[in-house]
């Protein structure tokens, strides 16, 4: 399948039989222009959301999608399995900014997690699915979401195959959150990928946890 990361926390999953899936797509120019990333426009199988906020859920790419995840529980669509599973958007119990919905798509043999915006720490004992995913895309942040040192605790704790960062600081992000560098400064075995796009197959998984750090593509 191909992983492309449009910005923010939205990501584009397209797989081998034409089958489309997009994670959080967001509403271009929301919170008066400070998500400035531009309009997502295509069309898509499945759309997972994790929560309402116009960062994380544009009407129209939702109106478009054929299915919608928004709920927790497991679904399948267009030859896919989600899974979704209750956390918060801060530490909170969901008092100061509500609910988050962590993801995990099935398809292709791979296990690919979205953690939305997690505000708060998880361990394998509340979420034991999480454990040992191909592909983790974590927020790092902070601020509205966990933090670079909270994301690489988690990673430590499921011990996913690849990690992509996302929800992070770029020129195109009013928001006052850290940029991805506070994260890869953390980590091991961190790749900057030349694009917005990788390919990955159970075959071209790496043998150890790697970071790979993809370019907006919006």
């Amino acid at each position: 399948m191909k992983i492309k990361y449009l910005g923010h926390a939205a990501f584009e999953l397209n797989l081998e039989d034409g089958t489309s899936v997009v994670f959080d797509p967001y509403e271009s120019g929301s919170y008066d222009g400070a998500l400035a990333y531009g309009p997502i426009t295509g069309n898509y199988d499945v759309a997972v959301v994790s929560h309402d906020h116009p960062d994380h859920r544009d009407a129209g790419v939702i109106e478009r999608a054929k299915s919608v995840v928004d709920a927790k529980g497991s679904v399948e669509l267009a030859g896919i399995r989600v899974s979704s599973f209750p956390t918060y958007h801060d530490e909170s119990g969901g008092a100061e900014r509500g609910a988050n919905l962590i993801s995990i798509v099935e398809a292709e043999g791979l296990r690919i997690a979205h953690l939305g915006d997690l505000g708060h720490a998880i361990s394998a004992g509340e979420i034991p699915e999480l454990e040992r995913v191909d592909v983790a895309l974590v927020p790092v942040g902070g601020h509205f979401t966990i933090d670079a040192s909270t994301a690489a605790s988690i990673i430590s704790e499921f011990e996913p195959k690849l990690v992509i960062p996302m929800h992070f600081k770029t020129a195109r992000v009013g928001f006052p959150i850290e940029p991805v560098d506070v994260f890869t400064g953390l980590m091991e075995n961190v790749e900057r990928a030349e694009g917005s796009e990788i390919t990955v197959t159970r075959e071209n998984l790496p043998p150890d946890l790697k970071v790979v750090v993809l370019d907006p593509s919006l």
